[in-house]
């Protein structure tokens, strides 16, 4: 039995160094029965997607419910992804349909990054926040589509063409709305 789980441990080391584009290969070959791939998948995308859900939603349960939604989704559709963009932008933009059907049902608020010990402080490109109640009172005031941009940003890290892909909205609009909300920041705090 042990050396089973060792086996099923190296297989899952191996395939963690792989890109997505192997490990979506192999995961779409051995789903539904083997989920090793899948499972490596998994565990690459879901503290990112937890942390990108857990701003739209503001909270850690709604976060990892969506979370386990989309990836409950990835699973039964992998077999759909047709490639036209990557795996990353393809799986952050069903987070993000995710988290968006879940705050037109709870229209749940943005709270405190305070409340998430794992979310590491994040500065915008060049813009400095004197304490996180700045960073929250800039979030609550900005649109949704200027949230979810922002977010994909900083929190996620994402280019703007991969952003563009996730909301589905032009580069110039995502990278205009990006400028207008780092614009909204209160205080004039921009260097």
């Amino acid at each position: 039995m042990k050396t089973k789980r060792l086996g099923a441990s190296r297989v899952s080391e191996r395939l963690s160094q792989l890109d997505d584009n192997e490990i979506l290969r192999i995961a779409r070959i051995q789903l539904p029965y083997v989920t090793t791939a899948y499972e490596v998948i998994f565990h690459r995308y879901h503290s990112k997607l937890i942390q990108v859900c857990f701003r739209y939603l503001g909270s850690i349960e709604e976060a990892e419910e969506t979370v386990n939604d989309t990836m409950l989704n990835v699973f039964n559709n992998i077999h759909r992804f047709e490639g036209r963009s990557s795996f990353k932008t393809w799986i952050y933009q069903i987070a993000h349909n995710q988290s968006l059907n879940r705050l037109r049902k709870k229209k749940l608020t943005l709270v405190a990054m305070d409340e998430a010990d794992f979310i590491a402080e994040e500065q915008v490109e060049s813009v400095s926040f004197e304490d996180n109640e700045k960073i929250d009172l800039w979030l609550a005031n900005l649109s949704v589509e200027e949230r979810s941009i922002v977010v994909f940003r900083i929190v996620s890290g994402l280019k703007f063409n991969e952003i563009s892909e996730i909301v589905d909205q032009n580069l110039s609009t995502v990278k205009m709305r990006y400028k207008r909300a780092l614009e909204k920041i209160p205080n004039n705090t921009k260097k």
